[in-house]
């Protein structure tokens, strides 16, 4: 009965991140406010609040000041949760099968938080893509980049990532093995494609508002502090490979002759923070 338990709960976790991660889609890009709402209505009663429809009538110094609460509540909890100390205060707690998928429900729930409580700020758009070319090429910037993600997952291991490969393995008996140094397709170009999906989504919008840049930017600032804490983490773990890894490969952006052959090094998965 416990391993079904432990079982139930990793898959329960992981479905609150499935439909987080899909309202953050929406959210980011106010999927409600395009075309895509004439063919599908439904997105409006989904998503009733985005990064630029929300509660009106807030003063901008206070929707600022909460905004920025948010940001900073999520990326609190998504680093110091990450990080191998707190792994192990909360393995004295709670079984180290369901470790990750805490993690997960946690980082679910923070999200969640910030949609429901995040205010637009009332200014005019810092810019508005006109051109059929430039709302095109917007759009798949944006599209590409959360697809970037959810490659970079499957990469390094998406069911590992999000806990259901340890849940599944302790519910059948089995022993996780030791994840290898690898650097399977484009972590040989960049360290952290994840935050680089992340980036280019965040940044890629047709109509850039005072709020949209304002959790770009602080999404952003939170995406190279938390790049930075967890290649320490792999630096411990991994000493002279990750530092070799490091010296090779840039962090967000591929560069011309700055690569690696094979799949000698590369961000394992039991370390990665994110």
């Amino acid at each position: 009965m416990r391993r079904l338990l432990i079982l139930g709960f990793g898959v329960a976790c992981y479905g609150v991140f499935l439909l987080t991660f899909l309202y953050l889609i929406a959210f980011v890009g106010n999927l409600q406010t395009t075309a895509l709402a004439e063919a599908l209505p439904a997105l409006r009663a989904w998503v009733p609040r985005s990064v630029d429809v929300g509660p009106v009538g807030t003063a901008w110094p206070v929707a600022l000041a909460i905004d920025l609460g948010l940001i900073a509540l999520f990326g609190l909890q998504h680093s110091a949760m990450a990080r191998s100390g707190f792994k192990a205060w909360l393995t004295r707690t709670v079984p180290a099968s369901v470790e990750r998928s805490v993690y997960v429900l946690c980082a679910s729930a923070m999200l969640i938080l910030l949609f429901w409580q995040w205010r637009p700020l009332p200014a005019p758009a810092l810019w508005s893509a006109t051109s059929a070319v430039a709302l095109a090429l917007a759009w798949t910037v944006f599209v590409a980049g959360f697809g970037l993600v959810l490659l970079a997952t499957f990469l390094i291991n998406h069911f590992n990532l999000f806990g259901l490969q340890q849940v599944w393995l302790q519910f059948v008996g089995r022993t996780q093995a030791e994840p290898g140094f690898r650097t399977p397709l484009l972590y040989r170009f960049v360290r952290h494609p994840l935050y680089l999906g992340f980036l280019l989504a965040f940044w890629a919008t047709p109509t850039m508002t005072a709020g949209h840049l304002l959790f770009a930017l602080g999404m952003s600032s939170y995406i190279v502090l938390g790049a930075t804490l967890e290649e320490r983490d792999l630096e411990r773990v991994h000493g002279e490979s990750y530092r070799r890894y490091r010296a090779q490969v840039p962090r967000f952006l591929p560069r011309p002759g700055h690569r690696i052959s094979g799949e000698r090094e590369s961000a394992g998965t039991r370390v990665r923070a994110h």
